[in-house]
């Protein structure tokens, strides 16, 4: 009979793909969502995280706006174009400096400083899709 007794049912693991310029906060989103049984994609400019992006399915994206490589709103418009569903977490410093068009493609909005369980829960609610448009805690 069924092979699952006394076994636990597989684990789908979700992806994650981190986009920051500064490579300390790659690595500290990486061990952080990795602990929690995250897969992470990290990409030190927005071109990167493009092309991790049309190779690999991910579950979302987190996307610091003000990489100096790519401006925010540029590398939003190409990722919500790779498919159009990704859910995208913008990471801000400065809301105003959010185009009106950003805010409007972004799943939601995460201003700095922000803690490490504030990254979680929403990245977590994104990726279930419980977020309205634009929500910012």
């Amino acid at each position: 009979m069924g092979g699952w007794r006394g076994r636990r049912a597989p684990v789908v693991t979700k992806t994650i793909l981190c986009i920051h310029d500064r490579i300390r906060f790659l690595s500290v989103f990486r061990s952080y969502f990795e602990e929690r049984g995250y897969r992470v994609l990290a990409a030190p400019t927005g071109t990167e995280g493009i092309r991790l992006l049309k190779s690999t399915n991910v579950d979302a994206v987190v996307l610091d706006y003000e990489a100096p490589e790519m401006p925010g709103t540029a590398a939003l418009q190409v990722i919500k174009g790779v498919p159009p569903k990704t859910q995208v977490l913008i990471l801000s410093g400065a809301k105003s400096k959010i185009s009106p068009d950003a805010r409007h493609a972004a799943t939601a909005i995460l201003m700095k400083v922000f803690s490490a369980p504030e990254l979680m829960r929403n990245v977590e609610r994104i990726i279930q899709e419980e977020l309205p448009k634009n929500f910012s805690p």
